[in-house]
């Protein structure tokens, strides 16, 4: 452990200015992930509305991946990056402020924007920064756990702040000011990330010359990236049906409070950061087919208890269980697709994923609108938990040997 600690501490300065600013993410998230869909219902909106805007939101962010990763290989992944950043600060400016669904559907559309800007560059980027594969794999789980650590410390804020700042505690708008603010540093705080250097690619420098179109054809992904790619439906699908509802789910299956609500789901991102932080020790340890296998038996098993009538410190230790080994399995996976993929493919690749796991977002987005309009507050558990019985058979039969076969080429060639 004390060596573990010690590797993370010299991580390349790219990694660490990077990291230094995911705090104030999290905690942007995590007030949006707790207020912004109750700030909407005491605003009028409907849940099958939201359940709309939510799935208007994937889209846009999938239509614009690949356009993005287009921009990043011609003027930078940090540059792309902290645009998207931007745009996100100002879609929650927007949210807060808002009133009413067309305030509320622009607001995030333009998140949603920003947020295709952000997923399609950020890995790859990290990634360029690091120098071994091995430093690609800390700095992976690390950039998870600090995002889910402060998400969680972002909930705790949501359930305490609105008390304390919004004057109207029917709405949230001074809370969700403060989602802003937070977006905002981190914005500018990457400003100031390294450039990631001149990177070897006289085909895509070749490609500068082309028209939109013909650059469009030109992205061509691999075989095994498409595979990759098709993982990320499943995993969209699973986190849609379920994440973005935990905060309706909680308030009207238990009449929570907001504070209750913000201390489970700030225990459910400290679960999670610890899980992420030893994920790279499991994975050196039991390699990756055994520890995906553990992640994806303890996820499914825990979403099928959780959707059954339990005792409510029962639930709380299910459901703790189940975030901590759904998000350990999202990033072994996906982590790993990614570094068996050349830099040469990564914008792609990111940009492919973003849209495979929009489509998957799309898709749950809307049924767990249409089950939580019905007040079932028990079927988006069944739902999640098939959805990831259908990743496993994916990632085991599909998946799993083209992906082994890539990381072994990748540490000979390295």
């Amino acid at each position: 452990m004390g060596t573990y600690i010690k590797e993370l501490w010299q991580l390349p300065s790219g990694v660490r200015k990077f990291l230094g600013s995911e705090p104030f993410l999290g905690i942007a998230f995590g007030l949006n992930q707790l207020l912004f869909n109750l700030h909407m219902l005491s605003h009028g909106v409907s849940e099958v509305q939201i359940g709309t805007i939510l799935a208007m939101g994937t889209l846009i962010v999938a239509l614009g991946a690949i356009p993005f990763g287009i921009i990043a290989d011609k003027y930078g992944r940090k540059r792309v990056l902290v645009s998207g950043l931007y745009a996100i600060a100002i879609g929650h400016l927007v949210m807060a402020l808002g009133t009413d669904i067309t305030h509320f559907a622009t607001g995030k559309a333009s998140v949603s924007l920003g947020m295709s800007m952000m997923i399609s560059t950020e890995i790859p980027l990290l990634f360029r920064y690091c120098k071994t594969k091995k430093q690609q794999t800390q700095t992976y789980n690390l950039m998870f756990a600090f995002f889910t650590m402060f998400i969680g410390l972002g909930t705790l804020l949501g359930g305490y702040l609105p008390s304390l700042i919004d004057t109207n505690h029917d709405h949230y708008q001074n809370t969700l000011l403060v989602m802003t603010v937070s977006m905002t540093i981190v914005a500018t705080a990457r400003l100031f990330l390294p450039y990631e250097g001149d990177r070897p690619r006289k085909e895509i420098k070749e490609r500068h010359s082309l028209s939109w179109f013909k650059k469009m054809l030109q992205y061509r992904p691999s075989k095994h990236t498409l595979i990759f790619v098709g993982f990320s439906v499943f995993a969209g699908m699973s986190h849609a049906v379920l994440i973005p509802y935990y905060n309706v789910i909680l308030t009207f299956r238990f009449e929570w409070s907001d504070t209750l609500v913000a201390w489970l789901l700030t225990a459910n991102g400290f679960v999670a950061s610890l899980t992420a932080l030893s994920i790279p020790i499991l994975l050196e340890k039991w390699g990756l087919k055994r520890v995906a296998y553990a992640m994806f038996f303890l996820s499914i098993i825990t979403t099928i208890l959780l959707a059954l009538v339990l005792p409510l410190t029962a639930f709380i230790f299910f459901f703790l269980l189940r975030n901590g080994g759904f998000n350990s399995l999202n990033n072994v996976v996906e982590g790993k697709a990614m570094e068996a993929t050349g830099d040469e493919e990564r914008s792609l690749h990111a940009a492919l994923r973003l849209i495979g796991k929009n489509i998957g977002s799309t898709i749950g987005a809307y049924l767990t609108g249409f089950v939580l309009a019905a007040q079932n507050y028990y079927l988006p558990f069944l739902l999640s938990a098939l959805i990831l019985t259908m990743a496993f058979i994916y990632f085991r039969w599909i998946m799993l040997k083209p992906l082994e076969a890539d990381l072994k080429s990748y540490e000979q060639a390295s």
